[in-house]
């Protein structure tokens, strides 16, 4: 075989290198790739190790709920007496049913909210919470007893808007409180219903309207047996005197005297005499917009 040029041969061993470079060239950019995949599964697998490690911890650090013991009412009104707020924490207790080893109870309190609001005292549970120290602390609006209103079945508790409270509601002993009579319709056959019985909600207005009067304890009852007949409402007092109110404050008839004369006539009563009946025994009728009728 004839022997090529030197020349030839040199320039031949040189591409030969030159492709041999470029080949491994080619190579090394996937290298990098496998590379950057086998250490981005490294660092996942320490990662879940340590998130793995920490989850003892993690549930150390969280304590666990416990069943309650003592339930706090945030600002109980003054008339709640001691016996209601053990009877009230004692559903708030029942209700208390969160598993001994959850971290978060939100359906427990929620339930037991339930069961507050259900028991018919409160006009809102806004919020129960679980303290620090594994106390239940409930925030809500009570209902607020105002008067008696008796109808075939007996007495029964109602608050300003005529709603009405459990049948263990009274009130304390030697408090005035107003008995409204002769009411045209039954009360409702659950707690915190409102009265449907429009004859309930103007005696509620008119004793609204009169309560914080001087003589305010002189009337015993307001007594709604003419609304049906005629639209008027009837205060009783103590000493067996019918004053003749009329309307429902606001809603008087064009010839009829407007509350707030109504009240300067009492007034006027009172202060001469002591009693808003100015010891009369019979009937006083505010009605006429002129002068006050005795009968």
């Amino acid at each position: 075989m004839p022997r090529l040029p030197r020349a030839v041969l040199m320039a031949g061993s040189r591409t030969s290198r030159k492709t041999k470079t470029k080949g491994r060239g080619k190579k090394t950019p996937m290298d990098r790739a496998t590379l950057d995949r086998w250490l981005a599964g490294g660092l996942l697998a320490v990662a879940l190790s340590t998130a793995l490690a920490l989850v003892p911890m993690m549930r150390r650090s969280i304590p666990a709920v416990t069943t309650a013991r003592e339930v706090r009412f945030i600002a109980a009104p003054e008339w709640a007496d001691d016996s209601l707020l053990r009877h009230l924490a004692e559903t708030a207790l029942n209700a208390d049913d969160a598993a001994p080893d959850a971290c978060v109870d939100r359906g427990t309190l929620v339930g037991i909210a339930q069961s507050l609001e259900d028991s018919g005292w409160f006009d809102q549970v806004r919020q129960v919470q679980r303290t620090a120290d594994g106390a239940l602390e409930v925030d809500a609006v009570f209902l607020a007893p105002m008067a008696w209103v008796t109808d075939r079945h007996g007495d029964a508790v109602v608050d300003g808007q005529g709603r009405l409270l459990p049948e263990a509601c009274g009130f304390t002993e030697g408090a005035h409180v107003v008995k409204i009579t002769s009411p045209r319709r039954d009360r409702p056959v659950r707690a915190r219903r409102a009265w449907e019985s429009d004859d309930v909600h103007a005696a509620l207005a008119l004793l609204q309207t009169i309560q914080d009067c001087d003589w305010i304890t002189q009337v015993e009852a307001i007594d709604c047996d003419r609304w049906r007949r005629n639209g008027h409402l009837v205060m009783v007092t103590d000493s067996g005197a019918r004053i003749i109110w009329g309307s429902a404050p606001g809603t008087e008839t064009p010839l009829e005297a407007l509350s707030p004369r109504k009240l300067v006539r009492l007034d006027h009563l009172f202060q001469n005499s002591g009693r808003v009946d100015q010891h009369h025994r019979g009937e006083i009728d505010l009605t006429d917009a002129s002068v006050v009728v005795r009968r």
